[in-house]
């Protein structure tokens, strides 16, 4: 495999920028992509991409023609991730950190949501495949009701008490499990 240097992209003493990044921009996005978490947005990424190619044509002059350019990109992007996560680090407000610590004391109301969730999939599992069928269509993709009832060949009616007698079996359930509901 052909190593790629400098001197193939010069042109008259001058770097053929257009060239290098229909070459080469790929190769620096997929360096980037990895080398970055997901705090990082695809704005930063395509700004550190652009920060690379401005770096390697501003440094063109003062690079050896044999420099090769793949070692060059990778170790130039590397060097802007990390200027990257620096900014980013100093930019963290105190606000931030105090959502954190909200969402942190939320835990005992996600850990009772995940009990309610189970014993909801729970219900969900011991309903005939017609109870099953209508709920899911109901709630999960939004149907109305007519059209569960064309769709199954049932009256309205029917579903209507259907969804209804579901919804009375997951509410005794769930008040089964310590969590009683008020009108």
């Amino acid at each position: 495999m052909k190593k790629e240097m400098l001197k193939d992209y010069l042109e008259n003493g001058k770097l053929n920028i257009d060239k290098m990044l229909d070459d080469f921009y790929g190769y620096v996005y997929i360096i980037v992509k990895n080398g970055v978490s997901s705090y990082i947005t695809d704005e930063d990424i395509e700004e550190i991409i652009s920060d690379v190619f401005v770096a390697i044509w501003k440094n063109s002059e003062r690079l050896s023609a044999t420099t090769d350019l793949k070692a060059y990109l990778a170790g130039t992007a590397k060097n802007r991730i990390k200027n990257k996560y620096r900014k980013t680090e100093a930019n963290i407000s105190i606000s931030e950190y105090e959502e954190k610590i909200i969402e942190n004391s939320n835990l005992e109301k996600l850990a009772e949501e995940n009990e309610q969730s189970i014993i909801i999939k729970n219900t969900l599992k011991t309903l005939k495949i017609e109870e099953y069928e209508i709920f899911i269509m109901f709630y999960c993709e939004a149907k109305p009701i007519k059209e569960i009832a064309e769709k199954l060949k049932f009256s309205t009616s029917k579903v209507k008490v259907i969804l209804h007698r579901v919804r009375k079996k997951i509410k005794r359930n769930l008040e089964d499990g310590g969590y009683g509901y008020e009108r």
